[in-house]
This record gives C-alpha cells, sequence and structure tokens, in this order.
C-alpha cells in the first residue's frame, strides 16, 4: 500500500497491523520527519504497546532521523540522493526492531558542548542500539524487548 504521510513523502506499508512498516527515500528535510514521526507512532500503537514504550520509541526514532537528516549529507557531493529510509519490525512476539539508514558520510559536529546529546538519548530510550558507518551510508539499528 503506498500513501502519503508528508510532502511528496512515499511511505510503503506492507499490510495490516501484523507487518513491518517500510519507508523509503524519505526527503533528508526537517519539514519531512514530522509525518514520519506520526506514522511511526500510530504503527507502534497498533501493535497495541504500552504508551509509555510507543512514546520512547517514537522519540529515539526521530533522533535517529534527524541525526542522519542533520549529519549524514553536509560533505555529500550534490549527486547523492539525500534520503533516509527506515524499517520497523516485530520479528518475533514481544520485540521491535527499528533501522534507520542513510547513503551519506556521516560528519562530526566538532567540539560543540550544545550537541552530541542525540546518540547517548538512543542508547538510553532503547533496549539495545548500534551504528554502524560504510561507505554505503550508516545505519542506526535499535531493538525493544516489548514484553
Amino acid at each position: 500500500m503506498i500513501t502519503d504521510v508528508a510532502d511528496d513523502m512515499p511511505v510503503t506499508d506492507r499490510g495490516d497491523a501484523t507487518r513491518d512498516l517500510i519507508l523509503r527515500d524519505i526527503p533528508a528535510e526537517p519539514r519531512a520527519l514530522t509525518g514520519v514521526r506520526t506514522t511511526v507512532l500510530a504503527w507502534l500503537r497498533d501493535r497495541g504497546l504500552d504508551e509509555d514504550l510507543c512514546q520512547d520509541i517514537t522519540l529515539a526514532t526521530y533522533e535517529a532521523l534527524a541525526n542522519s537528516v542533520e549529519h549524514a549529507y553536509e560533505r555529500s557531493a550534490d549527486t547523492v540522493v539525500r534520503t533516509v529510509g527506515l524499517e520497523a519490525r516485530t520479528p518475533r512476539a514481544g520485540e521491535v526492531t527499528i533501522d534507520v539508514t542513510d547513503r551519506g558520510s556521516w560528519v562530526d559536529n566538532g567540539n560543540d558542548p550544545r550537541r552530541g546529546r542525540g546518540l547517548p538519548l538512543i542508547h538510553a530510550l532503547a533496549h539495545e542500539a548500534s551504528v554502524n558507518s560504510s561507505e554505503d551510508g550508516t545505519t542506526v539499528r535499535m531493538r525493544w524487548d516489548a514484553a
């Protein structure tokens, strides 16, 4: 099923409430993230998760998306497609995994004391979180035990 959640943001949802949520080619722009956040929260609620857990997962996911928007494409060539992807899954009963992926090169904004809170927040909210970077981009993988 294809729907538009935010301005021109393609969203692919593989079906009913027991299925994965796959969001591809989200524009790497702050304005696109509000619709994604709303979609993720609705998807989580459809699974009957505790509201506090839904909020924690949504916040961590939003932070991972915002990091990709802010950091992934700063030094990238103009020919790089500036998008972010999201895959939310329930691989087993009582488990939620979310991957946020970009195709850019991570840019560290230095030692600005106002910066650097995103990844610690993600690690604090998720039961497990990892960041894997390669020449093809970066994936933030988060997992929660929802049981």
